[in-house]
């Protein structure tokens, strides 16, 4: 079947047409909206990213991969060998079910959050097999389900219901499509590193066909694709949502990690480098003050704000001529000449040109040979 946006999302009431939303404050808005629209009682908000619109969504992926058909132990046998080959332990089916869906197995728990946050990244993201912009030119869209009835994964009954599933041993619960429908909200269970990361929970689908959800239980938002970029970015900055921190294994960390090793400090702590970095806070001071200055320069304040610049200034000037007066009366100075010469043209260039930029801009002038060391 063709999984692509055709003919059923668009009319649907409750999903989004275009354009959709463009940025993570758009998107927050629209969940309030559809917060204060819909909510009813004391329903719980759960949600799902979808990168790309599915004629049928929210499907487990069991069902997508059509691995149920002539088989119907195909997820006893899977469990059994996952046990047999440690990568699950001798537990409940569904806690086996929950190791499988996060093993990449086939699954009927379709996989939902607490946090809209991590369903925004799943619907501007593919699988992390796949390149971030693999999707980029397809709409994706978020889902909400507003949740009546809660299924604890420790509680009797989901695992008998769910065990039936499995052993297959209850005929009028397995036979009659009447029970299809009774999926089943199993609240987060904290058993993996990535459920705890994607604030996770689960729906169940317990049928031989996966009846779809009813439509009064979720809406959707429409992600243009020519957002997904600018979102990711926006995620990673704001929220340090991203593959790292999503998927928590140590392959998903390289890029992450690999980012702060470029910037990490990992000099020598010596005077030297510590003067250097000193400079470097001085500067970048600067290109603040000469960004606000550009831009208040029409205003009424102006002398004030330049008053304002040359007093801190002169915080960094006395305080570099402070230390080179202190290390020169150590018995072992810290610097040779040649160093502190080195010192002294940074600072004193950093001044001028910060001078320059001033007056080249129009905006006054600061007293530059009173700032020099």
């Amino acid at each position: 079947m063709d999984n692509t946006v055709r003919n059923i999302l668009p009319k649907e009431k409750n999903m989004e047409r275009p354009p959709g939303i463009h940025n993570v404050s758009e998107y927050l808005s629209r969940i309030n909206a559809y917060i204060t629209q819909k909510r009813q009682g004391d329903s719980l908000l759960v949600y799902r990213g979808e990168p790309e619109i599915y004629d049928k969504p929210c499907r487990p992926n069991i069902f997508r991969k059509n691995v149920l058909n002539g088989n119907r132990f195909f997820e006893k046998n899977l469990f059994d060998t996952m046990r047999q080959n440690k990568l699950t332990g001798e537990k409940r089916y569904l806690d086996n079910a929950i190791d499988a869906q996060h093993g990449e197995f086939p699954s009927r728990l379709l996989d939902v959050s607490y946090n809209c946050l991590v369903a925004l990244y799943f619907a501007v993201t593919p699988y992390y097999h796949q390149e971030e912009t693999f999707l980029d030119k397809k709409d994706g869209m978020v889902y909400l389900f507003f949740i009546d009835k809660i299924f604890s994964p420790s509680a009797g009954n989901t695992n008998d219901s769910y065990e039936t599933i499995i052993n297959r041993d209850q005929e009028w619960y397995l036979n009659n499509t009447i029970f299809w429908n009774n999926h089943k909200f199993i609240d987060h269970a904290k058993l993996n590193s990535r459920i705890i990361a994607q604030q996770g929970a689960f729906i169940l689908f317990p049928g031989e066909e996966p009846e779809s959800l009813p439509k009064y239980m979720y809406c959707g938002v429409r992600i243009p694709g020519e957002a997904k970029a600018a979102i990711r970015q926006e995620l990673n900055l704001l929220f340090r949502i991203h593959t790292g921190s999503i998927y928590p294994e140590i392959i998903n960390l390289v890029r992450e990690l690999s980012g702060k090793s470029r910037r990490l400090n990992t000099e020598e702590f010596n005077c030297r480098n510590e003067l250097q970095y000193a400079l470097e806070q001085m500067e970048k001071e600067l290109v603040y003050y000469l960004d606000y200055a550009i831009e208040r320069k029409k205003h009424d304040k102006i002398d004030q704000i330049l008053v304002y610049i040359e007093r801190r200034i002169n915080h960094y000037r006395r305080g570099m001529l402070e230390f080179l007066q202190y290390e020169r009366k150590m018995e072992t100075p810290l610097l040779d000449e040649e160093s502190r010469k080195q010192v002294r043209e940074r600072y004193n260039q950093s001044i001028e040109q910060f001078s320059d930029a001033i007056e080249e801009y129009h905006i006054g002038k600061i007293s530059r040979k009173a700032l020099r060391i």
